[in-house]
């Protein structure tokens, strides 16, 4: 009898969780694309619904094409959802109706996963935690290749932790084949992997083990090892052609690098996650203190998340690469579990009740983390940044009822370029990017550099013609003096 009563109330989380995810799916259904996803995604997928598939690389980036890439993310994003235009046609809901389906598979996966650790009394509130978590929702809310990445990181971790050969070989595939971040996953993968057979094998190595470790990832090599081996003959070397390289470069200076670690620790704590590092002490005391044995799953769970996350603290000091919330996304998810399962066994039932009812509440506050606005924000990891689209649309309303020419327009992030690459219409109706020209549409969620946003305040240079407001977004045609 109490095992029905738990069966049913681990439903109830199921059903709560798939409920959450589609009513955004309906909210979000014809939301244009945002943030990074209008080239991961969109511009890609233009490329190849356009040329119907003729050519697997993008023109370089100093080709002078609307459309580019960068040559070390595999294209798989782009050519599925080219794939989905061609079947079900031109349109936005086409991008949310396919991510819906990733969630349902990240929700059955995560499940699994989430078993392996915790009772089913306690597994569904840890479901709860790990789907509300806001950059997995923004994530799925702007349909992003990152929430495909999530779904095929939990898929190849269950793989790996069940040794299920098969669903590792699959996962791995839209793992890698996402961009370059879902690639070092998948090299850290083998190397957990076979962590695991060596504390599973009492220490010992047998070649024909090795091998069945491997086994999962041949496929996967293979197909990557055929289009890096095409795109370098075609193409050269990835940053040869590229018209800037300051990402990957070497910090300039010490200051540099103490910048960088600052925002590397704001992502990692931002948006709520900020609770799971106070417990994370307080569970690491308590190891510590009761000298706690570390079950193996936790043992492989705990190696993956420190090569992860020392794999991108190394790139404080190797690259002014920026960081957004949505990298941490695995790093995050594997500290949440090994943190709750770590708590879970020292508190009592009503303490853990109010443990997990103070992580979520902290999560759902994690929407409202706003910074001023010399300060960058990763938007597209909030849902606070909702309104945007509304405003987007009245903004250009409001330029085309004006009959505003666009050749006289500039913006900053996510509002310039091709609106037909956003909003799949009003193709031709291009917004520069230098703001040199008459008028300058400004918002919070571009993140312009300080100096542009400190001239936009001078009223002898620019004067603000239209506002548009909402929440916490906001967007101003400013026009030049």
């Amino acid at each position: 009898m109490n095992q029905n009563r738990w069966n049913n109330k681990s439903y109830f989380f199921i059903g709560i969780t798939i409920l959450i995810y589609i009513i955004l799916t309906i909210i979000s259904l014809n939301n244009s694309y945002f943030w990074d996803n209008i080239q991961q995604t969109s511009k890609e997928a233009h490329w190849f619904f356009q040329t119907n598939f003729s050519s697997l690389l993008m023109p370089p980036a100093n080709s002078g094409s609307e459309i580019v890439a960068t040559g070390y993310h595999p294209p798989l994003m782009g050519i599925m959802t080219a794939m989905l235009w061609k079947l079900f046609g031109y349109n936005l809901w086409v991008s949310h109706v396919f991510i819906l389906l990733w969630a349902i598979i990240l929700i059955y996966n995560l499940w699994k996963l989430i078993l392996l650790f915790f009772k089913e009394k306690t597994a569904g509130w840890i479901l709860l935690i790990v789907l509300l978590e806001p950059t997995v929702l923004t994530q799925f809310a702007i349909a992003s290749p990152d929430f495909i990445l999530f779904t095929a990181f939990i898929v190849s971790l269950r793989a790996v932790l069940q040794r299920k050969t098969v669903l590792l070989s699959v996962g791995l595939v839209f793992l890698c084949g996402i961009n370059m971040r879902g690639i070092f996953a998948g090299v850290i993968l083998f190397f957990v992997q076979c962590y695991q057979t060596y504390l599973l094998q009492n220490k010992r190595f047998l070649f024909r083990v090795f091998f069945k470790d491997i086994l999962p990832f041949l496929p996967v090599i293979l197909l990557l090892k055929i289009y890096f081996i095409y795109y370098l003959s075609q193409r050269g070397w990835f940053f040869a052609n590229e018209t800037s390289t300051d990402h990957y470069a070497f910090p300039t200076s010490v200051s540099r690098v103490v910048k960088h670690l600052a925002e590397f620790g704001l992502r990692t704590i931002e948006n709520g996650r900020i609770i799971i590092w106070m417990l994370a002490f307080l569970g690491g005391y308590k190891i510590l203190k009761n000298q706690s044995n570390i079950p193996l799953n936790s043992k492989v769970t705990l190696l993956l998340w420190f090569l992860l996350t020392g794999l991108y603290f190394i790139f404080v000091f190797i690259s002014q690469m920026p960081f957004s919330a949505r990298y941490f996304m695995p790093q995050f998810f594997l500290l949440t579990i090994l943190v709750l399962s770590e708590v879970n066994k020292f508190m009592e039932k009503r303490q853990m009740t109010f443990v997990f009812v103070t992580v979520l509440i902290f999560e759902l506050t994690g929407n409202l983390w706003i910074y001023p606005d010399k300060i960058a924000k990763s938007w597209d990891c909030t849902l606070a940044h909702l309104p945007y689209y509304e405003l987007r649309q009245e903004c250009f309303d409001y330029i085309d009822e004006q009959k505003m020419d666009y050749n006289y327009i500039s913006a900053g992030f996510c509002l310039y370029g091709d609106r037909k690459f956003v909003e799949l219409k009003n193709a031709g109706k291009i917004v520069g990017t230098d703001p040199v020209r008459k008028y300058f549409i400004y918002s919070n969620i571009s993140n312009i550099e300080d100096s542009l946003f400190l001239d936009l305040q001078n009223k002898d240079h620019w004067m603000p013609l239209k506002e548009f407001k909402k929440g916490f977004v906001d967007i101003t045609i400013f026009q030049k003096q």
